[in-house]
């Protein structure tokens, strides 16, 4: 495998996640509101919260790993440090009384699962499997562009409730190309880039089965079943 092929099939993956039914749903006219981008907000928060953590893991692992990938992942973790506050910044400029962060709801069970499964393969995978993640992590705004664009001016989000797509992304631009400089510069046996491609896949079913459970979760909202979430009655 190569560069190349990678991002052919982060393609391949990201069209199967536009033919879910609920993204369908979310499509329709009138059927979602900002609500449904305020507990997208909220999951962001919860699993950003972890990344810079579970990124410089990677540097604490007892084998011998080439010391610039090391320098890496430390140097990678702390320019993710704090992220999760421009998150929670878009969640509270919606207009709502969200709580204090401390207060924040739990994450769902699908947003634990991805969180969890990063720190396994951060601490106990193939070194330079969390890679995968980042791969696809940090370029998923161009996928993306035409539903953020949707839910902008279809949920009238304002702008100031978009900072972490805006802001994040433009920082996201250069990450995405330090992450491809790093898998082909260590990226050299199939093994290495079968341990990369496994996690950008994973990863990426997990973040799709978050994103299912945030339109579940919207819906029982809609229909004022949710006690998750007093904060958007």
């Amino acid at each position: 495998m190569n560069l190349k092929q990678l991002k052919e099939r982060l393609t391949q993956e990201f069209m199967k996640l536009g033919s879910s039914s609920y993204l369908a749903q979310v499509m329709e006219p009138g059927f979602a509101d900002r609500r449904l981008y305020a507990l997208y907000m909220l999951e962001t928060y919860h699993y950003t919260l972890h990344n810079a953590r579970n990124q410089a893991l990677v540097a604490t692992r007892q084998e011998k790993i080439d010391i610039r990938y090391l320098k890496f992942c430390l140097k990678h973790a702390e320019e993710e440090m704090g992220h999760e506050l421009m998150a929670l910044h878009d969640l509270k400029n919606l207009g709502y009384n969200v709580p204090a962060e401390e207060s924040l709801p739990k994450p769902l069970g699908a947003t634990e699962t991805l969180i969890a499964y990063l720190y396994h393969v951060s601490r106990n995978g193939h070194p330079l499997a969390r890679l995968g993640y980042s791969f696809w992590a940090e370029q998923s705004y161009g996928y993306i562009q035409p539903l953020l664009s949707m839910v902008s001016s279809g949920f009238g989000i304002p702008d100031k409730a978009m900072t972490f797509f805006r802001e994040h992304s433009s920082i996201d631009e250069v990450h995405a190309r330090q992450v491809e400089e790093v898998i082909e510069r260590f990226a050299k046996t199939p093994e290495d880039w079968a341990a990369i491609e496994d996690c950008m896949v994973n990863s990426l079913i997990l973040t799709a089965r978050m994103m299912d459970q945030v339109f579940e979760e919207f819906m029982k909202v809609k229909i004022g079943e949710s006690t998750r979430v007093p904060f958007l009655k």
